[in-house]
């Protein structure tokens, strides 16, 4: 196992070279910031379901892959244990959560929520550059979707979601919308909509989102987004074998009853 010398570049982060039908391969990382460094590294594998969800690993088994002590492993898992990604277990050993009905319900309730209000206060507050910013994520979609290509898609997507609610003013709505997000990146791996097939039809169900912030309309921006997440979930679960909860179906109704017009109020104040 070789390590970085001062000046040479930084390893990539994720596996290296990984060889159809093999397991991937991790370098060390290098030692400046270790738990910071750990914990990109242990996200982004997470994430991209390089670690499985389900699978059991120890600290000292982390340790080894990438060249550090358990102390820097234990602190960056602990922060991805703040995020729900990995849980606990005895013996000094961590499970990467699993995916389960539960998780995709309690998840997508949440961010029907979240989601939906951080849009609408975007759009509120400055349609023009949550347009202009959605737009050219959208646009890169679309190329992305014809080319048949799945991971850049999913990268535009992500920039096209942070695009419609970073304007909603809000540093702790915006952390909290986007830790939600996180959680549900690993289910692009199993999700329909992620297939080379889907692409175009889930490009276009996001420009018709662009076409309300466009027009500087935040109910229909925001109602769109809770349609999408709701359809995304329930296809989740579909393919679980588990029907729609009352959790999931509740957030639904709740975020749709709060665009509803009341009286005595104008929609925008």
């Amino acid at each position: 196992m070789s390590y970085r010398r001062r000046g040479d570049p930084a390893p990539a982060v994720g596996p290296s070279d990984p060889k159809p039908g093999n397991p991937p391969t991790f370098s060390p990382i290098h030692k400046s910031g270790l738990t910071e460094n750990v914990y990109r590294r242990l996200r982004s594998e997470i994430i991209a379901a390089d670690l499985l969800p389900g699978e059991l690993l120890t600290l000292e088994e982390l340790g080894t892959r990438y060249g550090v002590s358990r102390t820097p492993v234990r602190e960056a898992l602990r922060r991805l244990e703040a995020e729900g990604l990995v849980i606990f277990r005895e013996n000094r050993r961590v499970q990467v959560a699993p995916l389960s009905p539960n998780e995709i319900d309690g998840t997508y309730a949440l961010r029907i929520l979240t989601e939906a209000f951080a849009v609408s206060l975007s759009v509120r507050n400055d349609a023009a550059a949550v347009a202009a910013g959605a737009a050219v994520a959208q646009e890169r979609m679309v190329s992305a979707a014809l080319a048949g290509d799945a991971d850049a898609f999913h990268h535009h997507h992500l920039d096209f979601h942070r695009a419609i609610y970073a304007g909603s003013g809000s540093a702790e709505l915006i952390r909290l919308t986007e830790e939600l997000r996180t959680r549900s990146d690993r289910h692009r791996h199993v999700h329909e909509n992620f297939r080379p097939h889907n692409l175009r039809a889930t490009a276009e169900n996001h420009r018709l989102v662009l076409v309300a912030c466009q027009a500087g309309d935040p109910t229909t921006a925001a109602r769109l987004v809770v349609e999408h997440l709701y359809s995304t979930a329930g296809g989740l679960l579909a393919q679980a074998g588990a029907p729609r909860s009352v959790l999931l179906d509740a957030a639904y109704s709740a975020a749709l009853d709060g665009m509803a017009p009341t009286a005595g109020r104008e929609d925008g104040h």
